[in-house]
């Protein structure tokens, strides 16, 4: 089979090879998973949860080595690394061990009197295997998250991860070296063009992370056979900033917002809309800000803990920045600061791209780079439209000391998540669910989300054994028809005593049942 060559983004020197898995080696990987989710399907959720401690403990023990190759395949600064991929593993888990138990019990929920003395619960139930494709730009955070939530569910995990930074080894250390469950968490290495095997193998649900059109050709195979699909697709994530806040703060958040991994983040801030009355000392504190960021010289003499930002990670993304940032400029459009990548490497100088339109594609498509576009806007119903212009509807953010203006404006902007006064900061609380709408995919993970996108949903209405059949069983009649429809009205009518004259239609009903049985 065909070999998968990893490279250094920051070097350009090759890591390692890894052979593509041949049809029959995923084969036999499925019939492991799911002889290891028959075990893991029937412990109860804290014997789940105790499975899990062993992962967590290993990445704590281990988060110098974990960073270190995360680093090394994605061209990363290590701080990002630990705050954007360590932290949200252990997280997650953190959360999980308080309150899975609680979001994968039964649920009670209420029974009509028409249905009085029955008892309705919601079951949140395994569904078998699912399959967990993810991308290279959070390689471990991305695919740790997804796999550890559907883990707790009682499932199975058989991960596929990116070919440019697949961390060959890495999850199948963690799970043998920390003891856990064998062959309920395994890897799978292939490339885009070769992973059709794996969804023909019918996994049970199929957790997709990656561009839209990736995803829109994994959706097409996984509806041949109805498996269904959860995708977390791209961004192009608007700023709205008004005029009354702290300007400081504010382009902190921006900067961080825009640039951190590289840009490459699908909630990156890609476009910043300023009122017009601050638009001018926006933007100057802004780009002061961006040009004192850290970034590599090139090569592996840089101090790690000196870099605010590292480097993008593939050459066909750098490609996308560069042609949309020509694309710009041919339109009239002013780079302030950056806008070019050193000489022979991945390390693209963050850029800030003013007098800008949505006819451009750095404006309406994703980036996914370090790149931030500012325009400015006259009123809030203009910022709404220009935040909701975009096909995208992934994250954005609000930023105002009005609270109230914040909050309106917020509940106005077509997307998965917003941060007031923050950046990316929903994606911080463990309990908040993460996923977006339009182009930028659908369903949601994290959270009580989380678990049960993982579960059958399953509805439970529990009768009493006994002598009598229903009211609203066979054999029909004129007479059960007229009393069928008193019963609707009295139920769902008006007047202070329906009840009772519904209880009265009830017993007669009953009673009518008894006699004209079957």
């Amino acid at each position: 089979m065909p070999e998968i060559r990893v490279r250094c983004p920051r070097t350009g020197r090759q890591l390692y090879e890894v052979a593509e898995a041949t049809p029959e080696e995923i084969a036999d990987v499925y019939r492991r998973a799911r002889a290891a989710q028959q075990i893991l399907g029937k412990m109860s959720v804290r014997q789940r949860l105790a499975e899990v401690a062993k992962l967590n403990r290993y990445l704590l023990d281990n988060r110098q080595r974990i960073i270190q190759r995360i680093v090394e395949e994605t061209g990363k600064c290590v701080t990002d690394a630990l705050a954007m991929e360590m932290f949200a593993a252990v997280d997650i888990i953190a959360f999980y061990q308080k309150h899975a138990a609680a979001i994968l019990a039964d649920q009670r929920v209420e029974t009509p009197l028409v249905l009085i003395g029955k008892r309705s619960r919601v079951l949140y139930e395994p569904l078998g295997v699912v399959l967990v494709i993810s991308p290279w730009n959070f390689p471990f955070h991305l695919s740790f998250v997804p796999a550890v939530s559907a883990l707790i569910a009682g499932n199975a995990v058989v991960l596929k991860p990116s070919q440019y930074t697949p961390l060959r080894g890495l999850i199948e250390d963690m799970v043998r070296e920390s003891g856990f469950l064998k062959d309920a968490f395994q890897v799978v290495y292939a490339t885009r063009r070769s992973s059709q095997p794996l969804i023909d193998q019918r996994p049970d649900k199929i957790m997709f992370t990656g561009s839209v059109a990736a995803g829109r050709k994994v959706m097409e195979q996984a509806a041949k056979y109805l498996i269904p699909v959860e995708l977390e697709l791209g961004g192009k994530d608007p700023m709205v900033v008004f005029e009354d806040v702290d300007l400081d703060r504010t382009a902190d958040g921006a900067v961080w917002g825009a640039f951190v991994n590289c840009g490459q983040t699908c909630t990156s801030i890609e476009r910043i809309y300023v009122h017009e009355s601050i638009y001018d000392r926006f933007v100057d504190v802004l780009v002061r800000k961006v040009q004192r960021l850290r970034t590599p010289s090139g090569g592996d003499s840089d101090g790690e803990f000196q870099l605010d930002i590292g480097c993008m990670t593939t050459d066909f993304q750098v490609d996308v920045v560069e042609k949309q940032l020509a694309d710009a400029v041919s339109q009239g459009a002013k780079i302030l600061t950056g806008g070019h990548r050193l000489p022979g490497t991945r390390v693209f100088l963050p850029t800030v791209v003013t007098n800008v339109n949505h006819s451009m594609a750095i404006t309406r498509d994703e980036t996914f780079g370090p790149v931030v576009a500012v325009m400015p806007f006259k009123t809030e119903d203009e910022a709404i439209q220009l935040a909701n212009d975009s096909p995208f509807g992934l994250s954005a953010s609000v930023w105002s000391r009005n609270l109230d203006r914040a909050e309106r404006v917020a509940r106005s902007i077509r997307t998965g998540n917003v941060s007031i006064n923050n950046v990316l900061a929903t994606q911080g609380n463990a309990a908040l669910p993460y996923g977006g709408i339009k182009d930028s995919g659908f369903g949601r993970y994290r959270g009580s989300n989380g678990l049960q996108t993982f579960s059958n949903v399953k509805s439970v209405l529990t009768s009493k054994q006994g002598p009598a059949p229903e009211m609203y069983w066979y054999p029909y009649g004129e007479k059960k028809y007229r009393l069928l429809g008193r019963l609707l009205d009295a139920l769902y009518g008006s007047g202070v005593t329906r009840l009772l004259k519904a209880a009265i239609i009830g017993l007669r009903l009953q009673r009518a049942a008894k006699r004209e049985r079957l």
